[in-house]
């Protein structure tokens, strides 16, 4: 199973300033365990091309088996008996790649029980927020955006097919939304050339669209927030339905 995406990504920030945009752009889904199927003229694994995946680009980011790491966070969770693991990430472009964040469905006998959300800020943190069903929410105790609190929580959305959508509310307002949505395009070499073409520079703009939002809130006056000390633990998953 590999799959090949359209995507739209939004973000609106409420409070205590708008601040909206919406970006176009693509990502790739594929099943964990079936990495050699990725492999075409124009998308390697672990080797350099147009397109690629790196295995060390997630999980322990060392290049072991991203199955194991994702059994063994499921388990910190107590979730047990996944079979099937899709992931839905980034691809490198030209070797380059930085995902905001990259979502681990996970399945068994085709039911999906949970959710990793492998969450990555641009200081070379990740953090994990581990759900058990399609709306959850989950305390934040990552620090993503230097213009926003470690505190308050997440509401996760994937009740839409191949849409996610996650919310930042802190003392019960909604301060955050976000949603990357797709629509499924062929996996071929052709459409791969296409995408090259138009958005040849799509995975580095990614940091520097980060970093122009970030001058527009620092232009705005918003709150900025330090950097805090790197969390004990690199997992949240006491869920609260």
């Amino acid at each position: 199973m590999k799959k090949l995406f359209m995507a739209k990504i939004y973000h609106k920030r409420f409070i205590p300033k708008i601040n909206e945009f919406v970006n176009s752009g693509f990502y790739i889904r594929f099943d964990i365990n079936k990495l050699n199927d990725l492999h075409s003229s124009v998308f390697k694994v672990n080797k350099f091309s147009l397109f690629s995946f790196y295995e060390k680009d997630h999980g322990k980011r060392d290049g072991s088996s991203l199955n194991n790491w994702a059994k063994r966070e499921l388990e910190k969770a107590n979730i047990e008996g996944v079979d099937r693991i899709e992931l839905q990430t980034f691809p490198r472009v030209l070797g380059y790649v930085f995902n905001p964040v990259s979502f681990w469905f996970c399945y068994s006998k085709d039911e999906l029980v949970a959710i990793i959300n492998e969450v990555n800020n641009t200081f070379g943190q990740t953090h994990t927020y581990i759900v058990r069903s399609k709306n959850s929410k989950l305390p934040k105790e990552f620090h993503v955006s230097p213009f926003l609190d470690v505190k308050g929580n997440y509401e996760f959305d994937y009740r839409n097919n191949n849409s996610v959508h996650i919310d930042y509310y802190d003392d019960g307002q909604l301060k955050l939304k976000t949603s990357i949505s797709g629509k499924e395009i062929d996996w071929s070499t052709k459409n791969f050339l296409k995408l090259f073409i138009t958005k040849p520079l799509y995975t580095f703009l990614i940091v520097v669209h980060i970093h122009f939002q970030a001058l527009k809130l620092f232009i705005k006056k918003i709150q900025f927030y330090k950097l805090p000390e790197k969390p004990i633990k690199d997992m949240t998953y006491e869920w609260r339905d």
